[in-house]
């Protein structure tokens, strides 16, 4: 003689399947969080990809600018020299040199900074990128100022 016997809940008062159901609701709102993740991180990437490019077109632009502010101080304390300026305008082209000056190192910073911020992005910032720019901002920091005439 062979039995077989089976037992299975007909009803378990909904419990399986407001599990199934919590399970589905869980997965969805995890991948849509997932999904807003991802198209956040591409969107600071872009934008930090895009600082980058901009900050670079704009040190040089800067660099350009405070040269140029050098060699109009330079023309000026010459003409001051032979009396065709004033000791104000002199005062003047220096406050240009010194402006010049730190929006050029203002760019610069920025450029560092969005760089920072590419690397952090995309996942490539190390240590060494940090220690790196430290080196660098510490070098900058400890070198002195050039004197002007």
């Amino acid at each position: 003689s062979l039995s077989l016997q089976f037992a299975m809940p007909f009803f378990s008062g909904g419990t399986t399947s407001a599990r199934t159901q919590q399970a589905v609701y869980l997965h969805r709102a995890s991948r849509e969080r997932l999904e807003r993740t991802a198209r956040e991180t591409e969107r600071q990437t872009r934008d930090a990809y895009l600082g980058v490019i901009s900050d670079i077109s704009r040190v040089q632009a800067l660099k350009q600018a405070l040269e140029s502010s050098k060699t109009a101080l330079k023309a000026t304390e010459a003409g001051y020299d032979v009396g065709t300026r004033t000791t104000v305008d002199v005062l003047d082209a220096r406050r240009s040199v010194f402006t010049a000056e730190t929006v050029y190192l203002r760019s610069r910073y920025d450029y560092l900074i969005n760089g920072l911020r590419l690397k952090q992005a995309a996942g490539t910032l190390t240590t060494d990128d940090i220690a790196q720019i430290d080196a660098l901002l510490t070098t900058a920091a400890a070198t002195p100022a050039p004197a002007t005439n």
